[in-house]
């Protein structure tokens, strides 16, 4: 039985080895002799004995022997150095005087198909001036019994969100706490610099003791997350920001928020020569919650009339005039409740009057989006209201400027002010309590790009931090969650190669 194994390195692609094989190398002044091994060992070898040593991190002046065994568990490969010249670690004195050897197993994660160990035959120095005794330098691991290869592909695989403690641990042959433990180890992602355009949003994914939500703070320009804190309460913030320098928050020229109104109070505290923006997404969104408000009355209130005229049609009391106040009931609910999205699309293409028309089975016609949606409205006139007036506000963030911004914004408040739909005329005052922010979005941060402030960028990185904590089934530990989000979602974040700090529970 033949076993074929393929390498991580693209300049090494695969070498056969036999079950049962055993593979031989000995070193003698400072080269492979090719020719002690067995061929009867090797059938089949693809790659030359250099290209093989490089699977381990090794070069060829550097071994004094080479084995590959293949058993029922594994690959093992055993390896003893060259003796050399090593340098005391206590009082610095050179000596090449050998106390004794032990033998280390090491996991190898170089291999896809099957584990792979390396049986490290390490050597044991003595100083000939203090008498103290240490090991020579190890190539293979950071002083553990993974190798660094091991190491970097856990690391490696772990910047991808998708990726999990479990599935990484699997892959490589090493349990998951390990594989936690070299992701504590390893990575700790700092605090970046304050940028000029700061946006702040919070998102649904670490439980803790005092809050549900997680505050995202992301450089609007470059795109980069600069932190994430456990709670987005206003004494945490304030604690935060304020540890920082004057000086470097002083920087900090735009903040962009949602209508979450301790981020105004925040950013007026912590950032006071910064200017607050509400983004337009957020104002958008309340806005249509509050019209869907409106179809969903209308909509209950055509159902309720369905189902009494249904149970009327049961009992075969229903008259002519009622069988077609039900039918007309129906077609009503029906339209409101399948095509409701129609009120909030942005996509102006669907609306074109000359899209091909569909028979439609229940409203036993021929239509387009754009003739449902004319139905819908059609239907009840607060609706129609509700959604002109919405209207109006996408118009102003669509073609207003910062100039006619505060103009054009008061009389969209007179509008609401005045309106007699019960769930739209509230939302006048959330225009006026945030009608410097709303006004302050229409600035231009960025010369070159043209550029407004948004927090659509935090929007999408909630949505990559999000699939994180699904992909893992949540997180307990909220330092590990914080690096990990870090380290997943800035692209120039890597991992450390010396431990940098001591396992966590």
């Amino acid at each position: 039985m033949t076993f074929i194994y393929f390498s991580p390195f693209p300049c090494y692609s695969l070498f056969v080895i036999k079950k049962g094989a055993v593979i031989h190398m000995k070193i003698n002044n400072n080269s492979i002799n090719d020719k002690e091994i067995n061929k009867n060992d090797t059938p089949n070898a693809l790659i030359s004995s250099d290209d093989l040593l490089k699977f381990f991190n090794l070069e060829r002046d550097n071994v004094q022997k080479f084995s590959i065994t293949h058993k029922k568990d594994g690959v093992y490969v055993s390896i003893t150095l060259n003796q050399t010249y090593c340098q005391c670690p206590v009082c610095g004195n050179m000596t090449n005087r050998v106390k004794d050897y032990k033998d280390k197993k090491i996991t190898h994660s170089i291999l896809t198909i099957t584990s792979c160990y390396i049986i490290y035959h390490a050597r044991r120095y003595q100083c000939t001036h203090c008498k103290k005794s240490f090991y020579e330098n190890n190539p293979f691991t950071f002083g553990g019994r993974l190798s660094v290869v091991t190491v970097s592909n856990v690391l490696k695989d772990l910047k991808s969100p998708n990726a999990t403690f479990t599935d990484v641990a699997r892959r490589y042959g090493i349990s998951i706490t390990t594989a936690i433990s070299l992701f504590d180890r390893h990575v700790h992602i700092s605090r970046r610099q304050l940028p000029e355009c700061l946006a702040l949003d919070e998102i649904y994914a670490f439980k803790s003791h005092d809050s549900d939500y997680v505050c995202v703070i992301v450089d609007y320009l470059d795109k980069k997350i600069i932190d994430v804190l456990p709670s987005r309460h206003k004494n945490v913030l304030i604690n935060y920001f304020m540890l920082i320098p004057r000086e470097e928050r002083e920087k900090v020229k735009y903040v962009s928020f949602d209508m979450w109104n301790t981020y105004r109070i925040v950013t007026k505290h912590v950032f006071p020569t910064a200017v607050c923006i509400t983004d337009h997404f957020h104002v958008i969104q309340e806005l249509n919650r509050r019209v869907d408000k409106v179809r969903i009355r209308i909509q209950n209130r055509y159902k309720k009339i369905k189902e009494t005229l249904k149970q009327k049609e049961k009992d075969k009391t229903i008259t002519k005039e009622e069988r077609l106040e039900l039918e007309e009931a129906s077609r009503y609910y029906y339209v409101l409740k399948k095509f409701n999205w129609l009120l909030f699309s942005t996509n102006n293409k669907i609306f074109d009057d000359n899209n091909e028309k569909k028979l439609n089975h229940v409203l036993n016609r021929y239509c387009n989006y754009s003739d449902l949606f004319t139905y819908m409205l059609s239907i009840d006139e607060e609706l129609e209201t509700a959604s002109n007036l919405k209207d109006q506000v996408v118009y102003f963030y669509d073609h207003c400027n910062h100039d006619n911004a505060k103009k054009k914004l008061e009389e969209i408040i007179i509008d609401f002010r005045s309106c007699p739909v019960e769930e739209m005329a509230p939302f006048a005052n959330t225009l006026t309590n945030w009608k410097n922010e709303i006004i302050n979005s229409f600035i231009i941060v960025d010369d070159r790009s043209k550029r407004k402030m948004n927090t659509a960028i935090v929007e999408n990185r909630n949505k990559t931090i999000k699939l994180i904590k699904h992909a893992s089934n949540g997180y307990l530990n909220w330092e590990r969650f914080r690096n990990r989000i870090l380290y997943t979602l800035n692209d120039d974040t890597t991992y450390y190669f010396t431990c940098i700090r001591k396992d966590r529970n």
